[in-house]
């Protein structure tokens, strides 16, 4: 996923859950944040890379549900 690295550092697993904004199904993963992007700023805003082709850039423009993160510091 693309976040803003002064959150969220690059390389740190975020578990992701969300829904598809063409069909509503549960969108639940384990992520890696490595990119990040100018409209994506502060601690829970994200953007998921859904791929190549016709369908991956329509899932893509219609992504804006709501989700919820959860990143999964290393314990010490």
């Amino acid at each position: 996923i693309a976040v803003d690295a002064q959150s969220i550092p690059y390389g740190t697993p975020v578990w992701l859950d969300a829904t598809e904004p063409l069909s509503n199904t549960p969108l639940r993963r384990l992520v890696m944040a490595q990119d990040t992007g100018s409209a994506i700023t502060g601690a829970v805003r994200a953007d998921y890379f859904w791929g190549w082709g016709d369908v991956a850039e329509q899932q893509a423009g219609r992504m804006k549900q709501p989700l919820r993160l959860w990143v999964l510091w290393p314990r010490n």
